[in-house]
């Protein structure tokens, strides 16, 4: 079985903050309790195979249960929660499924967290939750070896604005005209990093969240959040905020793009 595939637990929170569908946390920790929301599937499986039943994953190095892990997760959900207020005004519109990975020593500690996956588009809920999962112990997998699962949880937006998904050529093209500025910033991550942001309807980039499988320098990451919250593009709605994404390489070339230099170069020589 490969690494980082050791237990997939489908667990989405219910309640307030802007978690879930709003049916209240006492329905949400009912729902732990019981395992009644479907709690985990095999790697490999979809979420309707019958052949599930009392879950144990194996990982080719440590044993976790998928019961066990719950537990240990649902005693820090309203922590969890409670990271979706750091999104700020961001809370009008950002939502979505973040994926989280625990990297588990042989004694159950947590050595590590990583958003691997997110399209919830906000860097300082995304690190809440990182900081959050770190704090959880679980039981020692069996066997007393190192194991990996995957965690997502859902988020749902606090406001109404509306939100449509913007992909193509506009928002490509306003991209490459500003990502060399983050090479100033340094080596994000030792693979891509998905960067997933939001466009208010001025142009200028509201929530900003990163997302991939490797651990991000924060220090740069900050950085890199900042610069594209700085960004003003031309791809804009009026009355609606468009959620993006674009894939940051490891390494960025700092030199700016051809168009941007001969716009620079067209308005030096006007003045």
């Amino acid at each position: 079985m490969k690494r980082g595939a050791a237990v997939r637990v489908a667990v989405f929170l219910i309640g307030g903050l802007g978690l879930g569908c709003g049916h209240g946390d006492k329905r949400a920790a009912d729902e732990l309790a019981s395992g009644g929301h479907q709690p985990g599937w095999r790697p490999g499986s979809g979420p309707n195979d019958d052949s599930r039943g009392d879950i144990k994953v194996d990982y080719e190095l440590g044993v976790l249960n998928t019961a066990d892990v719950e537990d240990a997760i649902a005693q820090h959900l309203d922590d969890m929660k409670a990271c979706y207020r750091q999104a700020g005004k961001a809370q009008r519109y950002a939502g979505g499924r973040v994926l989280l990975r625990f990297l588990i020593s042989g004694e159950g500690r947590t050595d590590d967290v990583l958003v691997a996956e997110s399209d919830l588009g906000n860097y300082r809920v995304e690190r809440c939750l990182v900081r959050v999962g770190r704090l959880i112990a679980f039981k020692a997998p069996e066997g007393q070896k190192a194991t990996t699962f995957d965690y997502p949880l859902e988020f749902r937006a606090a406001g109404r604005a509306p939100v449509l998904n913007l992909d193509g050529l506009k928002v490509e093209h306003d991209v490459s005209v500003h990502r060399h500025q983050l090479a100033g910033c340094g080596r994000l991550a030792s693979q891509p990093v998905a960067a997933i942001f939001y466009i208010e309807p001025g142009g200028m980039v509201g929530s900003v969240g990163l997302a991939g499988g490797a651990q991000l320098d924060e220090g740069t990451a900050n950085c890199v959040v900042q610069t594209i919250q700085r960004w003003h593009m031309s791809a804009r709605l009026p009355g609606h905020v468009l959620r993006c994404n674009f894939s940051i390489p490891p390494v960025i070339a700092s030199a700016e793009p051809a168009l941007a230099r001969s716009q620079s170069a067209a308005r030096r020589r006007r003045r």
